[in-house]
């Protein structure tokens, strides 16, 4: 079984399932609903737009939202999809046409050390952004599991957590830029302000 992020959630789940004495119940307890932030890194000009897009969120819907609250919508609404479909395969295929996409913008590296991934564009040097994000653990970890489920339908497929995050990233404020989700913005407000 491979590494699905840089903490490597999935492994001391499993480490940590089962143990009988209580100082290993109540951390298991207490991991299990606590936050993590992961790391990703992305063009400072993605970054750039998708911070003023988070601004006429919060403008249009007079509720704060920033670039945490966007990848957390996304990841579930990733996450979501997965659900409804929840064939490792669809899902393969569906990390690997917005890979596809993204070769067109960038390609994803590991950094050294494996803890950030860097999207290196092919056209020209761009600056870079980090991007720190905070999840749920139990999401970082169900993201995880499916990442191992698709191991099964294709063995070294690469793919992390962090890589994931990236390409959801990506083709989110490469639509936004081109303007394909005014759908999305209605679906963002409405779900910050409730129904009018």
């Amino acid at each position: 079984m491979g590494k699905y992020s840089q903490f490597d959630f999935l492994a001391e789940e499993l480490s940590l399932i089962g143990e009988k004495d209580l100082l290993s119940k109540i951390i298991y307890k207490m991991t299990k609903t606590s936050s993590v932030i992961l790391t990703i890194e992305v063009p400072l000009s993605f970054y750039l737009r998708a911070e003023v897009f988070c601004e006429d969120i919060t403008e249009l819907s007079e509720m704060k939202f920033n670039q945490g609250d966007l990848m957390n919508l996304l990841f579930n609404d990733f996450m979501l999809f997965a659900k409804k479909k929840p064939e490792p395969l669809t899902i393969f295929r569906l990390l690997t046409s917005l890979e596809r996409e993204s070769e067109g913008i960038s390609n994803l590296e590991q950094q050294q050390g494996g803890n950030v991934f860097k999207l290196i564009h092919q056209k020209r040097e761009q600056k870079m952004q980090l991007l720190q994000l905070r999840f749920r653990r139990k999401a970082a970890l169900r993201g995880e599991i499916l990442l191992a489920d698709m191991e099964e339908v294709q063995p070294e497929h690469g793919y992390t957590l962090e890589k994931v995050l990236a390409l959801l990233y990506c083709d989110f404020v490469d639509k936004l830029r081109k303007g394909n989700i005014s759908a999305a913005i209605d679906s963002i407000i409405s779900s910050l302000i409730g129904p009018e």
